[in-house]
């Protein structure tokens, strides 16, 4: 049991933890402030997948005390918006995954 735990530490919904943190991120940068069940809509609609709510609310509260969003109490909910910081992770994250998709260099090696 202890393996799979190993295995499935950094996954969250099936997702790793930087696929969802960039998810929700850019969801959050699309659609302003917003509550974590309003977020969990958007992103189900946006990505066609199942996401826990529980597993949504503990990622915010992890990006939050990352810096990398601002939150504010409405109507006894936390309403959650990106900050700075987290608006430079989200572009970070995605060039990253633009560099995965473009695959190694090309450029031929002298080596012959």
């Amino acid at each position: 049991m202890q393996d799979f735990k190993a295995i499935n530490a950094h996954m969250v919904c099936g997702l790793d933890y930087n696929q969802l943190k960039r998810r929700l991120l850019r969801v959050l940068a699309d659609s302003g402030p917003l509550d974590s069940s309003s977020l969990l809509q958007k992103l189900i609609s946006s990505a066609g997948e199942q996401f826990e709510i529980h597993a949504v609310r503990m990622a915010l509260m992890r990006y939050y005390r990352q810096g990398l969003l601002r939150r504010s109490r409405s109507g006894g909910q936390f309403r959650y918006t990106l900050s700075g910081r987290g608006f430079a992770r989200l572009q970070w994250l995605e060039a990253q995954v633009r560099h995965e998709d473009v695959g190694p260099s090309l450029v031929p090696n002298d080596n012959s």
